[in-house]
């Protein structure tokens, strides 16, 4: 019984973390109406969550990333959203491809000091580390500020 209860509060949870993905076919996808197109939900990380819900902080990102890169998706595996900053910062600062650092963040389970690290040995990555944390607090910070106050002021009917 206790086992049942908790699948489902999982499943509920997951189905209440997803966002529609247009276009995309997966298995038990249900078939669609002529003209529209299929809808997969897909579960997002925290870290996409904040991204869809702070639009200025991933508009700032997106510049820092390779072009045509997906925003939502190279933030994907990250838990928390100060650490995918951070990673971004640290791969600009450094000048070291954003996706050798996730992976070794994401999928070898290294800190992003680390990882720093283990691409480059000779570095002082402990303090590039520490100033890519500092950059991406700041940037969350400001980017939550600009949100704040364009949701406070209010809106002129005149124009």
């Amino acid at each position: 019984m206790q086992r049942s209860l908790l699948a489902f509060a999982i499943a509920a949870a997951i189905l209440l973390t997803t966002v529609p993905v247009k276009g995309q076919r997966a298995s038990g996808a249900t078939k669609a109406s002529p003209g529209r197109h299929p809808t997969v939900r897909v579960a997002l990380s925290p870290a996409q969550q904040a991204l869809y819900r702070n639009s200025v902080l991933a508009d700032a990102l997106r510049v820092r990333l390779p072009e045509g890169t997906d925003l939502v998706a190279a933030a994907g595996g990250f838990r928390r959203l100060e650490l995918f900053v951070a990673t971004v910062h640290a791969s600009n600062n450094l000048v070291i491809p954003f996706f050798e650092l996730k992976r070794r963040i994401v999928n070898d389970g290294m800190t992003l000091g680390q990882a720093i690290q283990d691409i480059r040995p000779k570095s002082r990555y402990w303090s590039e580390a520490r100033r890519a944390e500092d950059d991406a607090a700041a940037m969350i910070r400001t980017s939550e500020a600009v949100v704040l106050a364009s949701e406070r002021r209010p809106i002129d009917s005149r124009r």
